[in-house]
């Protein structure tokens, strides 16, 4: 049963992440290659961060190439809806905006939860600051590196609780797998934290503080 939902939320994750990476890029007007590129880097660059941190070589994307050609194929999906649809794509920009962000705080949940499972899975189940690092990059590493690329500030620094959603998914994934009230219980429960707490912060505009307003 586990084995079923864990790899469940993996493909949730990268689909979720996949969207929200393509949407990102249509954004930006980029072409059919830099959507399936942004989208393939969102869904996938926080694993391969994840599994070179580990020193898990090759990184798992390279050996199975399952999430990676799905993330990809969602990315082509993405492009050619918006491409069918695009007027409608064009004056629907601010719904579009919120539909990404579902989809977003989806992937954001489901990778929390994978990164802190992986790592655990790797022997270091006790070394709690290592399990929220790796539940941490793993959801928030593929955003980054799509934000540099397009030459953004990276979301995470700047907006809405985002990668403290994500610390406080992976802790509690930990925690209930630590105190062991089992898998499944743990696996919602941080994907469901996660979700509600970026979702909270969106339509609450919740943000840390800064030193300079």
């Amino acid at each position: 049963m586990f084995s079923t939902l864990f790899t469940a939320f993996e493909i949730l994750g990268t689909v979720a992440f996949a969207i929200s990476g393509a949407m990102v890029a249509i954004e930006k007007r980029v072409d059919l290659f830099g959507v399936l590129f942004l989208g393939f880097v969102t869904a996938m660059g926080g694993g391969v961060v994840r599994d070179i941190t580990l020193g898990d070589f090759p990184p798992r994307m390279f050996r199975d190439s399952t999430n990676l050609l799905l993330a990809l194929s969602t990315s082509l999906v993405v492009f050619f809806l918006a491409r069918l649809l695009q007027s409608r794509y064009i004056n629907n920009e601010i719904l579009i905006e919120q539909i990404n962000n579902v989809f977003d705080a989806l992937g954001l949940g489901a990778f929390s939860v994978t990164g802190a499972r992986v790592a655990i899975e790797a022997g270091y189940g006790h070394n709690v600051t290592l399990i929220l690092f790796m539940g941490m990059t793993t959801a928030i590493g593929g955003g980054i590196l799509r934000d540099l690329l397009i030459r953004e500030i990276p979301f995470v620094l700047k907006k809405r609780i985002y990668a403290v959603a994500s610390l406080c998914g992976s802790f509690l994934y930990w925690a209930c797998w630590e105190m062991q009230a089992g898998e499944e219980t743990a696996v919602l429960a941080g994907v469901l934290i996660t979700f509600l707490l970026r979702m909270l912060a969106t339509y609450f505009k919740w943000d840390l503080p800064k030193a300079i307003r």
